[in-house]
């Protein structure tokens, strides 16, 4: 093997070692300040009014703002890395099903579907004490959007696709982080807010209303596109995937975050819908002329 062979193959290794490291970072900052930019636009009011009370508590004022603070405090409190996913197997052993299966899939519910539940009834308790609440917040905005992400939720004995490395747009890379940050980078530039704005323009109330269901179905939902789709589009010996590969995929990329934002803000409305408080949805702000 010659010297440069070498040097590329330890770099691939490399590269492969770092992303299982960081197998919780779905979507990447911008794709989880999407989801929460699109969760406040579907907020009933009073609802909006007491995430901006406990967002005080740390003096921040948007959910965008406390969006990546799930994956900023894994170093110190490790015993979280588990709940970013679940690993539904992609070849489910013999006489189990081809999707969540709680003793399987989430032993002692240290798993993204169990600790969404979890972290809804703390939110959603008025006698939990507020910094309790806050942090099931945070929690809560980062977690949803996690298991939307469809290698957050399947495993095909590669570590969630981190242990496929490919070619994606010229870069070396793995599968997982394609999904993480790759495609959405292709179309999206600086500007998370008004990416989200747009997105949210385009659900329409039939979509709002249908995007139902609970943290289960979310994770299913999100195995199936990996089993599906994913695991059936993997690149070639080489390891290049298409140059179309980023337009290909971007339209699920989109609606995974759509269907996020406003699973997110049922959730946010439904917890803090104590008694005595009513109010209806937040309009969209207009379209920046």
């Amino acid at each position: 093997m010659s010297r440069r062979t070498r040097a590329k193959t330890c770099a691939a290794t490399l590269l492969i070692v770092l992303a299982s490291i960081s197998n919780a970072h779905a979507w990447g900052t911008a794709g989880h300040r999407v989801v929460a930019e699109l969760a406040e636009q579907f907020l009933e009011i009073p609802t909006a009014r007491q995430v901006r009370d406990l967002l005080a508590l740390e003096n921040v004022t948007t959910l965008a703002n406390v969006s990546m603070w799930a994956d900023q405090i894994r170093l110190q409190r490790p015993e979280t890395a588990r709940w970013h996913f679940v690993n539904i197997p992609i070849d489910p052993p013999p006489g189990t099903p081809a999707a969540y299966e709680p003793k399987r899939d989430c032993p002692l519910d240290n798993c993204v579907v169990a600790k969404i539940g979890q972290l809804t009834s703390v939110l959603g308790d008025p006698n939990s004490p507020p910094w309790q609440r806050l942090e099931a917040l945070k929690f809560l905005v980062h977690f949803v959007a996690d298991i939307h992400q469809p290698l957050h939720c399947a495993d095909n004995n590669d570590g969630g696709g981190n242990g496929i490395g490919v070619e994606f747009n010229g870069t070396p890379t793995t599968l997982h982080a394609v999904w993480d940050t790759g495609i959405l980078a292709s179309a999206l530039d600086t500007d998370e807010r008004g990416y989200a704005l747009a997105l949210a323009r385009s659900i329409t109330e039939t979509q709002a209303s249908a995007w139902s269901g609970s943290a289960l179905d979310w994770a299913n939902e999100s195995y199936r596109i990996a089993a599906g789709v994913i695991y059936k589009r993997l690149p070639g010996a080489d390891g290049v995937l298409p140059i179309s590969y980023a337009a290909d995929m971007l339209p699920i990329v989109n609606e995974r975050l759509q269907r996020a934002g406003v699973r997110l803000a049922k959730i946010l409305n439904a917890a803090l819908a104590f008694p005595g408080l009513e109010g209806s949805r937040i309009e969209s702000p207009a379209p920046a002329k």
